[in-house]
């Protein structure tokens, strides 16, 4: 089975070779790469031609309109069976296309048709490898029955869709200032498709924090949140009821807020912080749900931040050794 790689990148070009890179150094063999950079002359095009003996195209949109944009553009020019995402600032480890395919390749034909994406960890490494971290892959089963109980986990960069299920839902959704891969994951459940995921870090995420991108304008993230929260309100009310539809749409909207503005002051940016907060606290009335969220994000972002990754894990082992104990009598005088 064919997979297309896609790499949109736009006026990063140092960030894209090394995503470009990753992509042709992956072990799997049926792949063509395709490249959309969304707008600009970085100079990524003459820098792919040493490449020639490589199965890759080559997209510039004319003027700068989005990564959904450019998304939809690469899925129009493929011709794989699956498509593969990747943004400019992250990584694939060699491994990453071809462990999705032997999942995708192991279900039955049933599941493989009910199957519209694959994700995969994520290792996130900030400040030059100084913190470490691994996030767990996206939702897994039925997608509305893993967000109703979960809420939308889209690791960044990890997904491996059926692109018949990306044309069945007309790709990415282009009026969206941002949240574009929950508007995706919602299109797809609203469809009755199923995910699935390899549980292991086959993406590494080089952090965004301080950096000039959409997902981290306060403005654009903001107004984009709250256009995905106003479409999919009707789902909500549907999945929910309608008391408990508004709240979940509201208290999305503030984890996601609460998260930009947790970012904005690690990276000193308090006036922004407090833009995104004065957000999350006139959309959603629940000040106590509200200031625990706040508390949450900084108490793990802030452990992630000072406690080593491995000194964690360790952590978390020795409290389920603990907990056993406990159950047991194990190690009882």
């Amino acid at each position: 089975m064919k997979v297309t790689a896609v790499v949109t990148t736009y006026n990063r070009f140092e960030l894209a070779k090394r995503a470009i890179r990753s992509v042709i150094s992956q072990t799997y063999n049926s792949l063509e790469i395709i490249v959309v950079e969304d707008s600009g002359d970085s100079g990524i095009e003459g820098w792919l031609a040493q490449f020639c003996d490589q199965n890759i195209k080559y997209i510039q949109h004319p003027t700068n309109r989005g990564l959904a944009a450019a998304r939809n553009t690469a899925i129009k020019m493929a011709e794989g069976e699956y498509i593969a995402f990747l943004d400019d600032d992250d990584e694939w480890k060699p491994m990453r296309v071809e462990k999705q395919m032997d999942l995708i390749r192991a279900l039955s034909r049933e599941a493989r048709e009910k199957c519209g994406v694959v994700s995969c960890c994520v290792e996130t490494v900030i400040n030059n490898g100084k913190y470490i971290s691994v996030a767990r892959a996206g939702n897994i089963g039925n997608m509305k029955e893993a967000i109703m109980e979960n809420g939308m986990i889209t690791p960044s960069s990890t997904f491996l869709f059926s692109k018949f299920a990306l044309q069945e839902v007309n790709g990415f959704d282009e009026e969206l200032p941002s949240s574009i891969d929950h508007d995706i994951w919602m299109s797809l459940a609203t469809r009755g498709y199923d995910a699935w995921a390899v549980e292991e870090a086959l993406v590494v995420d080089y952090g965004r924090e301080g950096r000039n991108t959409m997902m981290s304008d306060t403005v654009y993230r903001i107004k984009g949140v709250r256009m995905f929260v106003e479409k999919w309100m009707p789902s909500f009310h549907e999945w929910f009821g309608d008391v408990a539809g508004l709240k979940y749409g509201k208290r999305y909207f503030a984890r996601v807020i609460i998260h930009l503005s947790v970012s904005k002051i690690l990276s000193g940016n308090f006036k922004d912080a407090w833009q995104a907060l004065e957000a999350v606290f006139d959309f959603n009335d629940e000040t106590s749900y509200n200031l625990k969220i706040l508390f949450k994000q900084f108490l793990v972002r802030g452990a992630k931040r000072i406690i080593p990754y491995r000194f964690r894990e360790f952590l978390k082992q020795y409290a389920w050794l603990s907990f056993l104990k406990g159950k047991t009598g194990l190690g009882a005088k």
